[in-house]
């Protein structure tokens, strides 16, 4: 069996959804010097405030309401412990992700105990002609509402950040505050601002998880999306686009290991497909280098070890059994080796989690 089909694609574009809206959120709160390590935690509080919303009126609409309404309360906790009050951003992010973590399960416990009920769902909208185009339609245009509404979110947040007097005082605030405030724009009010879309981007992931796909609540549903969300705002070098194309990638990851797991065997594909990631890298590494002159030692070691490993797997094991577990960690692993790959070539914007200077 081929892991590699049209489903597998489609499932890809919807699991990045999720990742994409916090991401997007993210990347405009970083832009503006804050950076919110509470994604986890509003995605959390978002799925289970769309999940309780959704089975108490029978609403996807009003579900995803909520998701955002309490996406924005927790911005704006967030904002004013952080902004206002100039507290530790690492600090209340994490007390964030504490604190949804504990409330949800403490809540859904008590009101649901052991059960697992489910509630109403979204459902696909198969876009009228375009679906019908083979291989592309069904991947592309079959897809739930908010999977449209994500990827148009992309060029929108480019547009708002590089060709808007709002995107320019935001970049600002990130890397000159002082010259912004200088010119009688208030700061702290750009930073409430990008603070709050964050908070209500990623209320709408968490809402999109619970009642967008599956429709119920699970005890930590998030499974780590927002640390992801992060890795690709660092990943896509702080630009939309480039953040785009990283959730795209832990997407696919994602909607890979999930095939596999349900595969046993390792089928001889991913281990051509490793041979061909190997090969791509090898290019992009000689690419990069030639250009801008960075070392390419251990990019061509990455190459070369795919290349070896896909070609062995592929000649002398195609039917190697590997433990669920691994799989499972596949996007995670993914997204180290993208930090780290990233992390000496990137530059953060300066203002980053560090508290405005005090006014004279």
């Amino acid at each position: 069996m081929n892991p590699f089909d049209v489903a597998l694609f489609a499932a890809a574009i919807r699991l990045s959804v999720p990742l994409l809206l916090a991401a997007l959120g993210e990347l405009i709160s970083e832009r503006a010097g804050v950076i919110n390590i509470g994604l986890e935690g509003m995605m959390l509080f978002g799925a289970y405030a769309a999940f309780l919303t959704a089975y108490a009126t029978g609403s996807v609409g009003l579900g995803l309401a909520a998701g955002i309404g309490l996406g924005l309360v927790l911005g704006a906790i967030m904002a004013f412990v952080s902004v206002t009050l100039r507290g530790d951003q690492i600090v209340v992010g994490v007390a964030l992700n504490l604190l949804a973590a504990g409330v949800t399960l403490f809540l859904y416990r008590l009101q649901f105990g052991g059960t697992q009920p489910t509630t109403v769902k979204m459902e696909p909208y198969a876009v009228p002609l375009l679906s019908d185009i083979p291989g592309i339609g069904p991947v592309l245009f079959h897809q739930l509402p908010l999977v449209y509404l994500a990827y148009v979110l992309g060029p929108v947040v480019a547009w708002v950040l590089y060709r808007s007097r709002r995107g320019l005082r935001l970049r600002s605030a990130g890397e000159k505050p002082e010259v912004l405030d200088s010119t009688g724009v208030d700061v702290v009010r750009v930073q409430w601002g990008a603070v709050l879309a964050a908070g209500a981007l990623a209320g709408l992931a968490g809402a999109f998880l619970s009642v967008g796909q599956v429709g119920l609540f699970a005890e930590n549903m998030t499974a780590g999306r927002g640390f992801l969300a992060l890795a690709a705002v660092v990943f896509g070098q702080w630009r939309p686009y480039g953040v785009v194309a990283a959730c795209l990638v832990f997407g696919f990851t994602d909607a890979l290991q999930l095939r596999l797991q349900s595969m046993g065997a390792v089928p001889q594909q991913v281990w051509i497909a490793l041979v061909v990631v190997g090969v791509l890298v090898a290019a992009v590494g000689v690419w990069r280098a030639r250009r801008s002159g960075s070392p390419l030692r251990w990019v061509l070691l990455g190459a070369v070890l795919c290349v070896a490993v896909g070609g062995l797997g592929a000649a002398l094991v195609p039917g190697f059994t590997l433990p669920s577990q691994f799989w499972l960690s596949l996007p995670y692993v993914l997204s180290l080796v993208a930090l780290a790959t990233s992390a000496r070539r990137v530059r953060a914007p300066a203002m980053l989690g560090r508290a405005l200077p005090a006014r004279s």
